[in-house]
């Protein structure tokens, strides 16, 4: 039985990297991608695929969660030390650089971004990647117990992301918007940091 179960588990798991193949093959368009299709390409039956994951629309998500869930152990020092908070500028030092660091992974994985930012524009819940992200940049700023602060507090945390996704997906046009190429790692560090600045995010 436990063999059994193992082998549900192998076969699962290989559905999902053969599908994640495939989406990052499919410049975002992931209604070109079907079940036939994963099926063919992972060599198993598509009544196997369907048992597993119900619908490709689950099989898709759960292909974006898994490749995007990892950029979060990139998370800022401070996060995770917040007894021991660093300079303000130190911080917001680490704050630019990990929203570069975000910025980057999008860039490396354009189409299973696309896809993820687009959905969670489209049907927002509060446990998609865009809500996961959005904690994680709320959890390295500095928390105030004064209400009307802390509400600015997690604003802020919404402008960064905000303008993260925006950025990515006007990324082509950014020359002529702001005059900085978005696909160059100098401006979009650049970019970052001076979001980062306005926001005063320290």
């Amino acid at each position: 039985m436990e063999d059994n179960t193992q082998k549900q588990q192998d076969i699962k798991e290989h559905i999902i990297n053969t599908t994640i193949s495939l989406i990052e093959n499919s410049d975002g368009l992931i209604e070109n991608i079907t079940i036939r299709a994963i099926a063919q390409k992972a060599n198993v039956a598509v009544g196997l695929i369907n048992y597993h994951f119900e619908s490709k629309k689950n099989l898709i998500e759960v292909c974006v969660q898994r490749i995007i869930s990892h950029v979060m152990a990139t998370f800022p020092k401070n996060a995770e030390t917040e007894g021991s908070p660093a300079p303000d500028d130190g911080r917001q030092s680490e704050m630019a650089s990990f929203t570069a660091r975000v910025f980057d992974f999008l860039l490396n994985h354009p189409e299973i971004a696309k896809i993820s930012i687009l959905a969670d524009l489209t049907e927002p819940n509060i446990a998609s990647n865009s809500s996961v992200s959005y904690r994680a940049i709320l959890k390295g700023l500095p928390e105030s117990e004064d209400k009307k602060s802390e509400r600015i507090r997690r604003i802020k945390a919404f402008m960064l992301l905000s303008a993260i996704h925006a950025a990515f997906l006007n990324r082509q046009i950014s020359a002529e918007l702001l005059h900085m190429n978005l696909n160059n790692e100098d401006d979009y560090t650049d970019f970052l940091r001076l979001v980062t600045e306005i926001l005063n995010i320290t």
